[in-house]
């Protein structure tokens, strides 16, 4: 049993060692790629044309999408006891931090810790609950790309009627849930296996209140980012405001599908160039704004986690 506690070590060892380097490598070949192509002089002097009031407005509509989001958790927690607004946004802001940083959306797993950690939920529902936030970003990413996409180009009734129908989509998973409990769950062989089903479950929205408000700030969120982040990549760029909404698009869907590298760098820049370039725009121009607005999301993320630092964690109906 010692041997194998040390060979164990030895290989979370190695393996650590091996993240960091691989992340090491990435932010050295980040740098070398942004140098080559511009120079960080370049990039640099054009943020001498932002005045400290626009930049300090820019980060402050950011760290808005991140209270809405603080908002969103509380909402949905909010009959259980100890959970406070303050105790969500300093959660939401650690939660932003270790997303952000860490590679292959591992910084997601800091979700239910947290949640058991502040307000003593069970991390098997709050893991549920974190899925079903996921799948409502990951749509209405897509349903906002389509909208604009489909008023930029004219597109026919069909395509309108379709995007309602997956507007509508989120409506049915009260009673999907009912169908899963009855029917999958019961299939599963009985113990631990469909006590953990449920408990997944459990974090899903047991009827529509709950639902429609969440649906609702999550339209709110990311209406405001993608907006925010749009405006910001025409700033910097030539692009026409649809390449730069689809860019902004494309740089946000390589943050929530798992291919992540550390902090973003390098695939973050690829999803908003993947977008330009889908709708016909300039790639290098793509790549210039995708620089300058993770370097934003990159220092708005440092900001949110000192901001954390002074916020209540640990709610004190959880601790007792």
């Amino acid at each position: 049993m010692p041997h194998s506690t040390t060979s164990e070590h030895r290989d979370n060892k190695e393996a650590s060692w091996t993240t960091r380097l691989i992340g090491l490598t990435l932010v050295f070949a980040y740098v070398i790629v942004v140098h080559w192509v511009w120079g960080w002089s370049e990039i640099f002097n054009q943020w001498r044309n932002w005045s400290i009031p626009e930049l300090f407005a820019v980060l402050l509509l950011i760290l808005v999408t991140y209270l809405i989001r603080a908002i969103r958790i509380w909402d949905y927690f909010r009959r259980d006891p100890g959970v406070k607004l303050l105790n969500c946004l300093k959660l939401t802001l650690l939660h932003n931090l270790a997303n952000n940083l860490l590679p292959m959306r591992s910084g997601e797993a800091s979700f239910p810790l947290l949640m058991r950690s502040y307000f003593g939920l069970a991390m098997s529902r709050t893991t549920g609950t974190l899925l079903w936030f996921r799948f409502l970003d990951f749509l209405v990413i897509l349903l906002l790309g389509a909208a604009i996409w489909m008023f930029w180009v004219k597109v026919n009734t069909l395509y309108w009627i379709i995007w309602l129908i997956a507007l509508c989509s989120p409506v049915l998973a009260v009673s999907v849930q009912g169908l899963l409990l009855n029917g999958l769950i019961n299939r599963l062989p009985q113990g631990k296996m469909q006590r953990l089903a449920q408990s997944l479950l459990s974090g899903m929205p047991q009827d529509m209140p709950p639902l429609l408000r969440s649906l609702a700030l999550t339209w709110a969120n990311w209406s405001l980012k993608l907006s925010l982040f749009a405006l910001i990549i025409l700033v910097f760029t030539d692009l026409n405001t649809l390449d730069a909404f689809i860019g902004a698009l494309g740089g946000e869907l390589s943050s929530i599908l798992p291919i992540h590298a550390p902090a973003g760098l390098g695939t973050y820049e690829a999803g908003v160039v993947a977008g330009v370039v889908l709708t016909g725009g300039s790639a290098d121009q793509a790549l210039q704004g995708g620089v300058n607005l993770h370097i934003l999301l990159i220092l708005s993320t440092l900001i949110g986690g000192l901001l954390a630092l002074p916020l209540p964690g640990k709610s004190k109906a959880s601790s007792n």
